[in-house]
């Protein structure tokens, strides 16, 4: 996952410089969104059951009732069909005639706006990693090291501290607007990117049995280790390069959908 892992376009919750509040983000319609372009895809087939409410919770970095707004939208438009009981749970409706077939079109544009975010987050996050590291406290420097030790049992825990970890690069820079910058950006970007992980067959991107912690810590330690130098230089590159791996694997899991489609 070089990243936590398209998108809605929701605004986050910090003041708006106008003094009005924005919307918080994502909202359920975001989310309901993330999914229907998933079940389109075939990610979830006819009769399949989706993740619980609280995994879904933790994928997409929302409260459960957002979660249980957003299920509720695609039961409304008979995507989904919600039984009680022991055995009961969420699951995908049987698919009417024709009315999936725009798979292809669905995955192009998942495709160009991951291209979109990924040129935006290329121009301001490799600038924040420098400037994390050539002005950042010690504390904040120090702080992107220690997270490389977090403990990363699951998909929900990786995109966590993901999130926490480039935040802490972005804010260690000093500049609140550039923080801000790459919080809206990764906020719209990985509500439908996360979704294209819940599921998936992850094998093309990393090796079967490959641990969540390890993960996090090959794709960030290089990152971390320059911008505790105090090497500009370096913590810049390496944060270039790091997006265009996860830029890759993001790719990578949309293909697997794109072939099935054909």
């Amino acid at each position: 996952m070089g990243d936590s892992k398209g998108a809605g376009k929701s605004k986050g919750g910090e003041q708006a410089a106008n003094g009005t509040a924005p919307r918080q983000a994502p909202s359920y319609a975001v989310v309901a969104e993330a999914l229907r372009q998933r079940i389109a895809l075939g990610g979830f087939g006819p009769g399949d059951k989706l993740p619980t409410e609280r995994e879904l919770a933790e994928v997409f970095g929302v409260g459960r009732n957002t979660v249980r707004q957003a299920v509720r939208e695609l039961a409304e438009e008979g995507l989904v069909v919600t039984t009680l009981g022991r055995s009961g749970g969420t699951r995908v409706a049987p698919a009417p005639a024709g009315g999936r077939d725009n798979r292809a079109a669905i995955a192009a544009g998942i495709r160009a706006s991951l291209r979109d975010y990924m040129e935006y987050r290329q121009a301001i996050e490799p600038f924040a990693a420098r400037l994390a590291a050539e002005r950042g406290a010690a504390a904040g420097r120090r702080g992107l090291v220690e997270m490389l030790d977090a403990k990363v049992a699951d998909l929900g825990e990786y995109h966590r501290v993901d999130t926490r970890f480039h935040l802490g690069v972005a804010e260690a820079g000093g500049n609140e607007v550039l923080a801000e910058a790459v919080t809206r950006a990764r906020t719209e970007m990985f509500v439908a990117g996360n979704a294209l992980w819940l599921g998936s067959d992850w094998t093309p991107v990393y090796p079967t049995g490959q641990d969540f912690g390890r993960a996090f810590r090959e794709e960030h330690e290089a990152i971390a280790l320059a911008v505790l130098s105090g090497d500009g230089d370096t913590a810049e590159r390496r944060m270039r390069e790091h997006l265009k791996e996860s830029h890759r694997q993001f790719l990578v899991l949309l293909d697997q959908f794109a072939t099935s489609a054909d």
